[in-house]
């Protein structure tokens, strides 16, 4: 027997969020945040329309979109007929639509911090193409909207279809911020960029979240590193050990984080700057980059040995901060 269309939207929902994290969780998807935007309100739009379906006993006429035509006269008709799109299939409503027809009922609106956050990602969505190299500050605004989503939709699906999607779905792990949020601020950004990030933060600030609410605009994700002596201290260490919490970072990621080695930076500050040499100045400003674990990775031969030879490995954003020092052609 074939299942309800309410739950084959609601797997779809999953799907769509399962792949949003998927994609996120790529150190080296340089279109992550842009793209987990996309398909994290996908999720979001099936997720709705699952409970319209789920209200109304599963008839498909819920969800779709309906216009009036002209008559002869050329006035509105009174009847309204189903909206088709260019295939001739039924179009079915938007996400703000959805919204809309949920929010008409007390039992099923959404929560304000859930609209606020969905609004968040839209505003990231529609301004994608200005991201041409996203300044640390806004990607970590991404990072907290992204991450509240998630929970948010795993609250909301558990609430509505009493499926606890948590062991499926799990929360954003960012690698790339274990180090290096705390930078983040003094990173100088374009006037896009700027726009963008002045929205989100306003957004998260007046948007009231009641007490005890379970739903979140944005949240801050911090991750620890430190040794326990406890029994029963939960396991997140950095690993490719399959029993631990899912963290994992292997080579392939590393070098796909940290692509370009000590010749190929030069060759890309060469062609970027009319007067970059590789004098005196450049090692004094590439010299303490060195210890920066978000922009330079160090190999080492022996990696018990901290004295044996080594390769150093650079972060494409590295030249954010030569670009502060050396004139672009």
């Amino acid at each position: 027997m074939r299942p309800p269309l309410s739950n084959r939207f609601l797997e779809k929902a999953e799907a769509a969020l399962i792949s949003a994290i998927e994609i996120y969780n790529k150190p080296g998807f340089l279109y992550r945040g842009e793209t987990f935007a996309l398909l994290a309100l996908n999720a979001w739009e099936l997720l709705l329309k699952a409970k319209l379906l789920n209200e109304n006993g599963n008839d498909p006429k819920s969800i779709y979109e309906y216009e009036k035509r002209k008559t002869r006269a050329g006035k509105p008709s009174k009847k309204r007929y189903v909206r088709r799109n260019r295939a001739g299939n039924p179009q079915t409503v938007s996400l703000g639509r959805a919204i809309a027809l949920l929010d008409s009922n007390s039992l099923t609106g959404l929560a304000s911090p859930v609209k606020a956050n969905l609004d968040a990602l839209i505003e990231v969505r529609d301004n994608a193409a200005h991201f041409v190299n996203s300044a640390a500050v806004l990607e970590k605004q991404i990072l907290e909207v992204a991450t509240a989503s998630v929970r948010n939709f795993i609250i909301q699906a558990k609430a509505w279809f009493k499926r606890d999607l948590s062991k499926k779905i799990s929360l954003l792990m960012p690698i790339a911020y274990l180090d290096g949020a705390r930078d983040a601020t003094v990173v100088t950004v374009n006037s896009d960029e700027r726009n963008v990030i002045e929205f989100l933060r306003k957004l998260a600030e007046e948007t009231e979240v009641p007490e005890g609410s379970d739903f979140q605009v944005a949240l801050t994700l911090h991750v620890q590193m430190q040794r326990s002596n406890l029994v029963s201290a939960t396991r997140v260490v950095v690993t490719d050990d399959p029993t631990a919490m899912r963290v994992v970072l292997t080579e392939e990621d590393v070098r796909k984080n940290f692509p370009w080695d000590y010749r190929e930076l030069t060759r890309r500050l060469t062609e970027r700057y009319s007067d970059f040499k590789q004098d005196p100045r450049f090692h004094q400003i590439r010299k303490p980059l060195l210890s920066n674990l978000s922009l330079v990775k160090s190999r080492f031969l022996d990696p018990n040995n901290p004295r044996s030879p080594k390769k150093d490995f650079y972060n494409p954003n590295v030249l954010q901060v030569f670009d502060k020092h050396y004139v672009k052609r």
